[in-house]
């Protein structure tokens, strides 16, 4: 038996009883056309966590959008605003709002969030803990910025973490001048996050899993 195997049976053999799906960030700057840091591909990811979202209702699991609040009156923070100096208005308005294609349930969590990870100043913790839930499955964008702030969290809180790997959309980045492509940032924040923080898990894995089993 290979190791893909042995990952896939205990995936489905050993889950725990209390998952959640969190979605990071799925807001206009990365997912519209056009958009001041648009995300190739977010079409297609937006179409697939609204898909998972409503299996994980279907199964009676709770799912989470987790939306940057920043408000005008305060600084991005002091990365954020060293960084992009001078774009502030990309993180405000509409580039500030979820994107209108997400199919959001009454019955579903929005957090929203001053800072990168989705635990910092938020109810977050309380909400998993309300609905008893010791494993998170996270997705949205961008993998290698607030995906990865809010699993380490999870992690540092000893909450297991699995990434949709599909479905965490990253941008371009430069360092000293070098451009590095979407792709390759996409494959170190795997690396990373492998090493780190938790298990990869693709599109077709998770309906398998949640089609086939109670996970509740």
């Amino acid at each position: 038996i290979d190791n893909k195997s042995k990952l896939s049976d205990n995936l489905y053999m050993n889950h725990p009883e209390g998952v959640a799906l969190i979605v990071v960030d799925p807001l206009r700057r990365f997912t519209v056309e056009g958009a001041p840091f648009e995300v190739e591909g977010a079409s297609i990811i937006l179409t697939e966590i609204n898909v998972l979202a409503e299996r994980f209702r279907i199964n009676s699991l709770p799912v989470m959008w987790v939306s940057r609040l920043i408000r005008p009156q305060l600084s991005l923070g002091t990365r954020t605003a060293s960084k992009y100096k001078g774009m502030s208005a990309a993180f405000l308005g509409e580039w500030a709002e979820m994107d209108h294609r997400l199919d959001v349930q009454p019955e579903d969590y929005v957090i929203f969030k001053p800072r990168h990870s989705a635990f910092y100043a938020t109810d977050l913790e309380i909400i998993l803990r309300e609905n008893k839930v010791s494993e998170i499955w996270i997705c949205g964008f961008t993998f290698n910025v607030c995906i990865l702030a809010t699993a380490f969290d999870a992690v540092a809180r000893d909450i297991k973490v699995k990434f949709l790997i599909d479905q965490c959309g990253v941008l371009p980045a430069k360092i000293k001048e070098k451009l590095i492509a979407a792709d390759s940032v996409h494959e170190y924040s795997k690396i990373v996050a492998d090493y780190a923080v938790g298990e990869m898990l693709d599109t077709s894995e998770a309906h398998k899993f949640l089609s086939n089993n109670s996970v509740r």
